[in-house]
Parts: structure tokens; C-alpha cells; sequence
């Protein structure tokens, strides 16, 4: 299973932001996050929906980190 937490860990110290601002902005509990962080389960995607914007990433991309898509392949176009 991916670990779409440890991509929200990394994008969060990136943007020097903490788990509780995006609790806060987000509307997702910080326990939801905090266990979502240490894979307790897997994110569902309406959860993700909510945090991508957040996060500054696309939806597409948590999803790709949560294993709900697969990683679009190298060298390939994405039709719009």
C-alpha cells in the first residue's frame, strides 16, 4: 500500500506548515490526520479532495500517493 502520509509530511515541512494548520484549514480532524500520517488506514478520496488544495498539490497527485491511480508513465502525454 502507498503511504500518501508521508507525502503530506513532506509537503507540509516543505511549506514550514504543521498537521493542526491543516486540520484547521482542511476540516479533517488532526487525530484523522495524525493516524493517516502513521498508515493506520487508507486515505479515501473524498478525504483527499479535501487536502489537496491545501497542500498546494493536485488531487490527481494524492491519489497517485494513496495507490487509488496509478503514476502516469515517463514520456507520455495526458490528454486534457
Amino acid at each position: 500500500m502507498a503511504h500518501v502520509g508521508k507525502y503530506v509530511l513532506r509537503v507540509l515541512k516543505e511549506q514550514k506548515k504543521s498537521l493542526r494548520w491543516l486540520a484547521r484549514e482542511s476540516g479533517v480532524s488532526n487525530s484523522y490526520l495524525s493516524q493517516l500520517t502513521r498508515a493506520m488506514f487508507k486515505a479515501t478520496p473524498e478525504i483527499l479532495i479535501k487536502l489537496a488544495p491545501h497542500l498546494g498539490v493536485s488531487v490527481e497527485q494524492l491519489f497517485v500517493e494513496a495507490g487509488w491511480l496509478e503514476a502516469p508513465k515517463k514520456g507520455t502525454a495526458r490528454k486534457k
